[in-house]
């Protein structure tokens, strides 16, 4: 009888479910895993400030508004961008990850395809785009950036987000 147990206990302790991610947050019923966090931080899309203690908790900020801004960027359909534009940003994060090898191993790590990163990068320039119509290119950029925080503030009031990162 304790055979038949320690094998049962065997089998239950080897077929356990393990953590592939984990969700940072939830932003309109769309998740942000740690992999999507991991991934702006790699492909540096996210670069914290220096001094910055809480890295993952900085990156998700910028996940949780860039999302916020999407939602916005998809009501009022700004110009697609240039294709070659697209291109030319994933020739830029292959040059500095230093070789295709490497660039495919970062995108490997984060479990993102080529396609999602030109989606990623599409999305992006979209909402450069839509800022900038928005906002203005030309303004003093402290101004503009305190206009479009005070934007994106009013859309996260509205906006469905829950946050499961607690920070370090």
């Amino acid at each position: 009888m304790r055979m038949w147990l320690l094998r049962l206990m065997l089998i239950g302790a080897l077929q356990s479910p393990a953590v592939i991610d984990r969700i940072m947050a939830v932003v309109s019923g769309q998740p942000i895993t740690l992999s999507d966090v991991n991934a702006v931080l790699l492909f540096h899309f996210v670069d914290p400030p220096a001094g910055t203690s809480d890295v993952l908790g900085h990156a998700l900020e910028r996940l949780i508004e860039r999302d916020l801004m999407l939602t916005e960027v998809d009501r009022f359909q700004p110009p697609e961008p240039a294709p070659i534009e697209i291109s030319l940003r994933v020739q830029q994060l292959e040059q500095r990850a230093g070789s295709a090898d490497a660039f495919e191993r970062a995108l490997a790590v984060t479990g993102m395809t080529r396609d999602q990163l030109r989606r990623y990068i599409r999305d992006d320039l979209r909402i450069t785009t839509y800022l900038n119509q928005r906002f203005g290119s030309n303004r003093d950029p402290a101004e503009r950036a305190a206009a479009i925080a005070g934007w994106v503030a009013e859309i996260r009031r509205r906006a469905d987000v829950i946050v499961q990162y607690q920070g370090r």
